[in-house]
């Protein structure tokens, strides 16, 4: 039986090598890997939720709490 935790959040953004899209299980987690993103310069940064939703690093704020 696989035990592993399937990936409900999907962050994307871009670099001067392209693009990344990394996964994550949580709300929290995912807001984490994005502000990095951020931080590393990163471009078009979005987390894509499990309902489909893309937000946009001004829109973060409806995954904190």
């Amino acid at each position: 039986m696989d035990r592993t935790t399937p990936l409900q959040y999907l962050i994307s953004g871009r670099n001067q090598s392209g693009f990344v899209n990394l996964g994550r299980s949580t709300p929290s987690a995912a807001l984490k890997k994005a502000r990095e993103f951020l931080q590393e310069g990163y471009l078009d940064v979005r987390i894509c939720t499990p309902r489909g939703m893309v937000l946009a690093p001004e829109e973060f704020y409806q995954l904190d709490g």
